[in-house]
């Protein structure tokens, strides 16, 4: 089949959730599918024309075209708080006009025009306004998270009432986006039964199907070298949920864990840590804050204890499934797992208190059978239900029935 996949992110490299989940899919489906890829590059991920042009010709591997856009919020700081004040006063979200590209409007009708391709897959619903009607093709729509409920999320966890306000409204705008958009799409792609419930409630009459986030399971191997006293925490800390989480996890969860062993250290891996965590490891050297690392697979090896204290959640946390592929002991909050079928004492620790959380962390530094059980059984879950070979037959699967319907 030949698909035009449009998305949100140019995904190389495939550092991150979203990231990740798009380049993998991408490079499952280009083993039995012509792939054109038009996707808007981020600043906050290729700041210049060569990261750019670098990534394309990476994609370029998977994909038969590929065409990149800036999007205009990202032109200036002016322009992007411009936007952001004057979304106020539109029905649409935030995240819609964040990514307009009027020149990426125009590669689409001249690329459909020309081309006879079989399916589109937009990779958020944010670029609904891409399509219409006259484009005439059945559209696959892939959901990373239920947009609404996290920005609900975050608004509820905001303590600042302007910005408070703003997620809120912003939340409400997305859930209208959902509801109203989300039937008209052949298919909508989720990452869990639990997202996939959840949208059921949202959009009763649209077709929802699970394609779960995945892990490589070549790239991640298992390592005897944890009996060490390490934490682990991976995730970019710009973003809400992971930030939010190493605040939490530092200044509630880790005095706590300190007052039984003592020499523990937590490693935390993510670019742009904020003032205040790099206050807390300014105070307490058992947070080291190692900042952007290209590969994590060193520092993760040696880690005796993977940690995931999120409290704001949505989709499924690529950074636990990876962590499984490395045959890790995992504590983590139930939202931090959530849509991972993973059995709480088999496969991974639960725990959703400060005093719970640290006192799991502490048993795996000191139980070294339960920490080997843990490790091996995380493993061979990820190589049943996550590898990402695993994912894409059953991502192709599904092109090959939208493709079906639409041709009879």
């Amino acid at each position: 089949m030949k698909i035009l996949f449009i998305s949100h992110l140019l995904p190389y490299p495939p550092r991150g959730g979203a990231f990740q989940r798009t380049f993998n899919l991408i490079r499952q489906i280009s083993h039995n599918h012509q792939v054109h890829l038009l996707a808007i590059a981020q600043r906050a991920h290729q700041d210049t024309t060569a990261k750019i042009q670098e990534a394309v010709e990476a994609l370029q591997k998977y994909c038969k075209f590929v065409k990149a856009f800036r999007a205009p919020g990202d032109s200036s700081t002016f322009r992007w708080g411009f936007l952001l004040f004057s979304n106020l006063f539109s029905t649409k979200p935030y995240s819609v006009w964040k990514f307009q590209s009027p020149q990426m409007v125009e590669e689409i009708r001249r690329i459909i025009s020309r081309g006879h391709f079989d399916l589109i897959h937009i990779d958020t619903i944010d670029l609904v306004d891409y399509l219409d009607d006259s484009l005439g093709l059945p559209i696959v729509a892939n959901h990373h998270n239920i947009e609404s409920d996290l920005l609900a999320r975050r608004a509820a966890a905001e303590k600042n009432l302007l910005a408070k306000f703003y997620l809120r409204l912003q939340a409400q705008k997305v859930r209208k986006l959902e509801r109203r958009h989300a039937p008209r799409f052949a298919v909508n792609l989720v990452v869990s039964a639990q997202d996939k419930k959840r949208f059921e409630s949202i959009a009763p009459t649209a077709e929802f199907e699970i394609i779960a986030n995945g892990t490589d399971v070549d790239y991640f191997k298992p390592s005897t070298n944890t009996d060490t006293r390490e934490l682990i925490f991976v995730g970019g800390l710009g973003w809400f949920p992971n930030r939010d989480a190493m605040l939490y996890f530092s200044s509630e969860i880790l005095p706590l864990i300190q007052k039984q062993v003592p020499d523990v250290v937590l490693n935390i891996i993510g670019r742009t840590p904020p003032a205040e965590l790099s206050k807390m490891a300014a105070l307490n050297p058992a947070i080291r804050l190692h900042g952007f690392v290209d590969d994590i697979r060193n520092l993760m090896a040696r880690a005796a204890v993977y940690v995931v204290p999120i409290r704001v959640g949505g989709g499924t946390r690529l950074k636990i499934l990876d962590a499984m592929a490395a045959g890790k002991a995992i504590v983590s909050t139930t939202i931090g797992a959530e849509g991972i079928l993973a059995a709480d004492g088999s496969d991974i620790l639960f725990a959703d208190t400060a005093e719970s959380f640290a006192e799991r962390v502490v048993q795996l530094l000191n139980d070294k059978q339960l920490r080997r059980r843990l490790e091996t059984n995380a493993r061979m879950l990820a190589e049943k239900e996550y590898s990402w070979d695993v994912i894409g037959k059953r991502l192709n699967q599904i092109y090959a029935d939208v493709a079906g319907r639409n041709q009879r």
